[in-house]
Order: C-alpha cells, then structure tokens, then sequence
C-alpha cells in the first residue's frame, strides 16, 4: 500500500504545473489557428534569471499551468537563437507577446518576470 501512494505521489509531482510548449513558433501557430486560442510567445534566453524564475517557479503552478493549457497556445523562443524568426520587437527579456495566429495581430504584451498571482492577472486580462 505505501509503495501505491509514493507511486501516486511521484506521478503528481512529476506531471502537474507543467505548460505544454510548442516547440516552435510555425507549429504554435498551426495549433493555435486549429483550436482558436491566442498564441503566448515568451521572449527568453537560458542565461536570463527572471526567465528561468519564470520557467521553475511560475510555470509550475498548478492554477498557472492550467490556466495557460486551456486558454493559450504558448512557445518559447530564444532571442539569441531565434532572432531571425522573432515576430516583435522588444526592449527586454522576458517579455509575453499575446497574439491571433491567424494575422499575428498583437493583443497584448507584458515585460518582466512576476509571480504567480501577477502573471495569472496578466492572462486573464487578455481579451481573446
């Protein structure tokens, strides 16, 4: 019986607070087009530490995650590794690009790193 609940445990750890990225910009489109939702592009790099706050804390939330997952088609991209396909202008990392895949018509935008309670006002205030 204890090993039933490590393994219950372990699989809830493991698999809640997670976002599912695209794994680029050209499929987050297709996907977004298909299900209507707004695209939410971060702007970010691996060596950005509200990033990467972002990425470990933020993200994680469960309220977080899910309320990415049902609203948004979310990507990342990095501005030293993609910059040749980067849809907007920015003048600092992390910057969230809220979007209609359909024309890229910007929604909204929002810069910086926040915490969970902040980012989640920023997504629901999102008009889609």
């Amino acid at each position: 019986m204890k090993t039933i609940y490590i393994l219950i445990f372990s699989f809830t750890f493991l698999f809640s607070g997670n976002i599912d990225f695209a794994e680029n910009l050209s499929l987050a489109k297709e996907k977004a087009i298909k299900s209507n939702k707004p695209l939410m592009i971060m702007y970010s790099t691996a060596t950005c530490p509200e990033c990467n706050y972002m990425k470990k804390k933020v993200f994680k939330n469960d309220e977080v995650s899910s309320y990415v997952n049902k609203n948004f088609i979310p990507v990342v991209m990095d501005i030293n590794e993609d910059k040749k396909q980067l849809p907007y202008s920015f003048i600092g990392i992390p910057t969230f690009f809220f979007s209609d895949a359909s024309n890229m018509k910007l929604i909204n935008k929002s810069l910086g790193g926040m915490r969970e309670e902040k980012f989640l006002t920023v997504l629901k205030s999102i008009e889609k």
